[in-house]
């Protein structure tokens, strides 16, 4: 009875193997073109990979990945939604099968697996089209991991750049500037990425950091990263250092000639230290719009100035000293005269300025000119 009882055990177990080298003979066939009937072959095909006789036959996996494959390639709606993800799990069969080829049976396991990793980035750019920014993230991780197989073994760039953006704009920042770091190391991305870099650091807090990483831009490439020396102009003019600035902006206009703000900038910079800079800084932003408001109300003022200044000195010259006094008056109303072209265009541009209009007043009070003098004081009026 013993030995009847072995026997039993031993069909019973033959009997299980070939149960489940009929599940993948049932996976294999349901594929082919003529049946193709993916659920059964699912069905059949998960139903080995979990079975101790089968689980680790590289053919079982092998099957899955095609399986799997044909899911998200199928245009019957029935099949692609078998499995929320057919790419991953295709992924994954394909790299256990690799593993478990001891024989090398399935060459062109890696050529199907480049093939995915293109499938899986294409997918990832569509969920990134359509902000679902975590989806897009794991998806080109996925591609990143797939390159890292140690037989493929190539950096998907795109895939590492676009993981860095999706973190970004998903917020887990900590994840963004691990990617980020990669792409300039990679130096895949150009000096936009030190950009993004500080932007991120921004969010998170860190100024010190994100002002070094548009420093680090501008130093990694000299010919390319007039951008940052944008935002560190705009950031230091927020914190009203004019000799950071100063510092910035020179190098900022030979990268961009045409840029009127930045010449607007430019004379900003060095109004209270160097005034001929000054000048030719809002003379060159009046020469490439001439419809900018600021470099003219700037240029004016600059003027105006000199002349209150002017006009200060003459008020404490003793009576006696009428010819002192005189050329303190004549040295006024020359930089009233300066000024008076600028603010006069400047109001042609926005009338709606009440500190330039009081100065215009006071310029034609000076100046002696009562017709002017009349249209600005209704222009004044208006504005109250």
């Amino acid at each position: 009875m013993r030995g009847l009882s072995i026997l039993l055990c031993l069909m019973l177990s033959g009997t299980a193997a070939i149960a489940q080298n009929t599940k993948i003979l049932t996976a294999w066939n349901s594929m082919k073109q003529n049946y193709n009937d993916l659920e059964k072959a699912k069905e059949a095909i998960d139903a080995a990979a979990i079975h101790p006789k089968t689980q680790d036959r590289a053919k079982t996996w092998y099957l899955r990945g095609n399986c799997y494959h044909k899911q998200y390639q199928s245009t019957n709606a029935k099949f692609k939604n078998l499995d929320p993800n057919p790419l991953k799990e295709a992924y994954l069969s394909y790299v256990m099968a690799k593993n478990l080829d001891t024989k090398h049976t399935y060459d062109d396991i890696e050529f199907k697996l480049a093939l995915i990793g293109t499938e899986i980035f294409n997918k990832a750019s569509a969920e990134f089209e359509q902000k679902k920014f975590r989806k897009a993230l794991e998806s080109f991780e996925m591609v990143m991991d797939i390159g890292a197989l140690p037989w493929i073994n190539k950096v998907d760039t795109g895939a590492v750049f676009y993981a860095a953006i999706a973190a970004d704009q998903a917020g887990l920042y900590d994840k963004a500037l691990s990617y980020y770091a990669r792409t300039i190391d990679l130096k895949i991305s150009g000096s936009d990425v030190y950009h993004y870099v500080a932007e991120v650091l921004m969010a998170k807090g860190d100024t010190v950091q994100a002002i070094k990483s548009y420093k680090d831009g501008i130093i990694d490439y000299p010919d390319d990263n007039g951008y940052l020396y944008i935002m560190l102009i705009n950031h230091y003019l927020r914190r009203e250092e004019p000799e950071k600035v100063a510092e910035y902006v020179e190098p900022a206009v030979k990268k961009y000639p045409k840029n009127a703000s930045l010449w607007n900038v430019y004379g900003l910079a060095f109004e209270g230290t160097d005034q001929p800079k000054a000048v030719t800084g809002f003379i060159n932003a009046i020469g490439q719009d001439s419809t900018f408001f600021e470099p003219f109300y700037n240029l004016g003022t600059l003027y105006y100035n000199q002349g209150v200044d002017a006009n200060s000195v003459a008020m404490v010259i003793p009576l006696e000293k009428k010819a002192e006094y005189n050329s303190a008056i004549t040295r006024r109303n020359e930089f009233f005269e300066m000024a008076l072209p600028y603010y006069e265009r400047a109001v042609d541009i926005d009338s709606n300025s009440g500190d330039l209009l009081i100065a215009l007043k006071e310029i034609y009070i000076r100046l002696q000119m009562p017709e002017k003098l009349a249209d600005v004081t209704m222009l004044i009026d208006e504005l109250r």
